[in-house]
Formats: structure tokens, sequence, C-alpha cells
């Protein structure tokens, strides 16, 4: 090969090298800027993924919380239910057994309702044969209880407890005094009259104007005149109304037949 074609063939190679080593470092920067955009695009994915496990963390630590709470609440509402299984367990012992009471309700309505009806016989005559004070007030109140047997509206305890309470008036009445107004007979002309009631041993009558004054006789069972004593009447009828202090009072007392015998004897 000519001296001249060697030289034409290194000038050529020249060029090629000045035009490849260019085009080698434009790659390289391309390179690097992809690298570097990589990067860029990774941290941010990577900023993206921390939010998202941030996020995750955050629900996971709500979703906890959630879960200790309903656990606590169904720990709770064992213990309730256990209380309330309890208590319809008593409730149910308790119903068994009101149950067998009144089975047996029966049985004992057959033995007190015969008992009420002699009670309200026997306050029936008890009334008849003691002093006659507030008569038809207490005739009234044995009627109610004979039309309270008959009502079916009225219940067994019901019953019992209006007869007890009609037996602690009563009771209470030979314990108390009394002054009450009311109608009788007075010679042979009704008219209204004071009563005084001194527990059931004294039961004397004035005329509003005084004029008459007589006691009932319990032995005797009828009203015997005692003007003599109308000062003693008035007085104690005073005390029984609280117009005056509580005094010594002199009233015609009928003495028992039996100790009217011994005196005699």
């Amino acid at each position: 090969m000519s001296k001249s074609a060697i030289a034409g063939l290194g000038v050529l190679l020249a060029g090629v090298a000045l035009t490849v080593t260019p085009l080698t470092a434009q790659a390289q920067q391309q390179t690097l800027q992809q690298s570097v955009s990589t990067q860029q695009q990774i941290v941010k994915n990577s900023a993206q993924t921390q939010k998202k496990i941030n996020n995750l963390a955050d629900s996971t630590q709500t979703l906890l919380a959630k879960y200790l709470t309903t656990e606590k609440q169904i720990d709770q509402l064992k213990k309730y239910n256990d209380n309330l299984q309890g208590l319809i367990n008593n409730q149910q012992s308790s119903i068994t057994s009101l149950n067998k009471q009144l089975g047996q309700l029966s049985d004992v309505a057959h033995g007190i309702v015969p008992l009420m009806q002699q009670m309200i016989a026997g306050l029936d005559n008890f009334i008849k044969l003691d002093i006659p004070y507030q008569l038809d007030q207490r005739e009234q109140t044995v009627q109610k209880l004979k039309d309270l047997m008959t009502d079916s509206d009225v219940s067994i305890s019901e019953r019992y407890r209006q007869i007890m309470g009609a037996y602690r008036n009563e009771l209470q009445a030979g314990r108390t005094i009394n002054a009450y107004r009311g109608q009788l007979t007075v010679n042979n002309k009704p008219q209204p009259v004071d009563f005084l009631r001194i527990g059931r041993v004294v039961l004397c009558y004035q005329t509003l104007d005084q004029s008459q004054t007589g006691c009932w006789d319990q032995r005797a069972r009828k009203w015997v005149a005692k003007n003599s004593f109308r000062r003693e009447v008035a007085s104690g009828l005073q005390v029984a109304r609280k117009e005056t202090s509580p005094n010594l009072l002199i009233l015609p007392v009928l003495a028992p037949v039996a100790a009217q015998q011994q005196t005699q004897q």
C-alpha cells in the first residue's frame, strides 16, 4: 500500500474516532440522567410506600383499639348476662313457689271464708248487745262487711283486712272518750241531743238546751233520766270536745250484775 493511501486511512480513522468519542459521552450523560431519574422515582416511590405503611400502621392501631374495646364490652356483657341468668333463676324459683302457694290458696279459702263469716256474725251480735253508741254507723259497717263477702271483685285478703279494721275500731272505743250529736226520742219526742261516751262504761245524752239529761242503763237496756247529772254531763261533753282541760267527772256508772250481787250480800 502506498504511503498516500496509508495517510488517508489514518485521517479517516481519526475522524471516526472523533465521531465516536462525542457519541459515547452523550450516552453516558443520558445513562446518568436515567439513573438520577430512576433514583428520584425510587425515592418518590419509597416515600409513597412509607406513607402507605404509616397509614396502615395507624389503621392497625385503630383496629386494635376497637378490638380491645369490643373484647372488654363482650366480657362485661358476659358478666351482665351471668347476673341476669342468676336473677332469672331466682325469679323462676319464686314463680314456682308462688304457683305452689296459689295451688294451696283454694284450700286456705275454704277455711278462712267461713271464719270471716263467723267474725262478721260475732261483730253483729256484739254491737246489738253493746251500749248503743253511734248505732246506725256501726250497723252500716256490719252490713258493708256482709256485702263484701258476696262481692267477687273484692279479694279475700281485702275482706279480711276490712273485718279486722272494724274489730280494731270497736276495741279502740273501749279506751276513748267521745262526744257526738244524734237523734233520740226524749219524752216521746224525737229531737237532736248530744251524746257523751266514756269507753264502754258510760253513755249519756243531753238535749241541746240542757233541759233533759239521761244515761243508758245497760242492765235494763234502756235510757234512764239523770237530770241530777246535768252539769257533770255538760262538763264531760266539753272535755270530749277538747273545749276544756280534762277534769274529774262524777257520772252514773251501773256496776256489773255480779258486783251488785256481791255488794248486797
